[in-house]
């Protein structure tokens, strides 16, 4: 009897030992499988990204190629305008009327318009800027400067500090303004540099200065001013030229209101050139240059139709004799800003 009940006992335990066995491999197995399924889960991920990235970097392309298609796009119709003589008294919407307000004419006007075209599986938004319709701001006066931030309408001490600090900038000597700052100010910043004293290289040096700041710059002032000077063969080529100048622009040279300058832009870009002329005749300033561009600022954006990604270019040339141009400045990012808004 002893002999059977320790038989049954021995049997017991070997039965709970096999069971404990299973119970320890099936939770091997189940952790197995949860590794795999982390591990796939993983892969898949990794898998995915590199193809949206793929994906996208292909498509940065395509824009980048497309917004270079807009800027060779404009550059060649104001090439083209010069090579046929052509001015804002002399151009073929007296002709052809479907030329007006076309993108070439647009284009060769250089009034800072947005022009939008389809092409191939995007297209691109390009405008033309005339960097003698903005204020240079190595030649301007002071008392100009000055009046410039004043009819732009900032308070009366802030436009006193960045005229008094573009100056400091600029010119040869270290005396300071009333409002001014010169290298002892910028070596005690967290980066230091000293003043610039001389003229500026680039419209974008302003960012250097003091109290400007990249939205003030970015959203206003990189509308206004420029390094370029205007057309060489006139004896004004350092006054602005009214025929192209950008809304901000003539708010500050005629002391305008925004609304007003706004309205008066418009008003130019659907006038013929003597009308134009003579609607700035008005405001008692000089109307500027009839002559096509000679150093112009092309900005192009480039963009696929249902994609957000966009490539943003920007050059500046100048127009050499009636045959071709060079470029003076090249600009590329990455990542496009915000998309532009026509100034209409």
């Amino acid at each position: 009897m002893r002999d059977e009940h320790n038989k049954n006992g021995h049997e017991q335990r070997e039965h709970h030992g096999q069971d404990g066995q299973r119970g320890l491999v099936l939770v091997v197995v189940m952790w197995a499988l949860m590794a795999l399924i982390v591990l796939s889960f993983e892969l898949s991920s990794t898998m995915r990204i590199e193809a949206l990235s793929t994906l996208t970097y292909g498509q940065e392309m395509e824009a980048y190629y497309l917004a270079q298609a807009g800027f060779h796009r404009a550059l060649h119709s104001i090439v083209r305008a010069g090579q046929q003589g052509q001015d804002f008294l002399n151009n073929p919407d007296a002709l052809d009327p479907s030329w007006q307000n076309s993108p070439q004419d647009i284009w060769v006007r250089g009034d800072g318009r947005w022009v939008d075209e389809e092409f191939g599986a995007g297209g691109y938004r390009v405008r033309v800027n005339d960097e003698s319709g903005k204020i240079n701001i190595n030649t301007v006066e002071e008392a100009a400067l000055r009046e410039v931030f004043n009819n732009l309408d900032f308070d009366p001490d802030i436009a006193q500090e960045l005229a008094d600090a573009i100056l400091d900038w600029r010119d040869p000597d270290f005396l300071e303004r009333l409002n001014g700052v010169e290298s002892d100010y910028y070596l005690s910043l967290p980066i230091p540099y000293p003043a610039k004293d001389g003229p500026l290289d680039t419209p974008d040096e302003l960012l250097l200065v003091r109290g400007i700041t990249p939205e003030l710059f970015y959203q206003g002032l990189s509308d206004v001013f420029t390094v370029y000077g205007g057309n060489s063969d006139r004896d004004d080529s350092d006054k602005t030229n009214l025929m192209t100048a950008g809304p901000l622009v003539l708010q500050a040279i005629l002391g305008i209101g925004s609304e007003e300058a706004q309205e008066l832009a418009v008003q130019r870009a659907d006038a013929s050139g003597a009308d134009a002329a003579s609607l700035l005749a008005a405001y008692g300033n000089s109307p500027g240059s009839f002559s096509i561009p000679r150093i112009v600022a092309i900005e192009s954006v480039g963009f696929l139709h249902g994609s957000e990604v966009t490539r943003r270019i920007a050059g500046v040339a100048e127009r050499l004799g009636g045959n071709g141009f060079r470029l003076l400045r090249w600009q590329d990012w990455q990542r496009s800003p915000p998309e532009p808004q026509n100034d209409e």
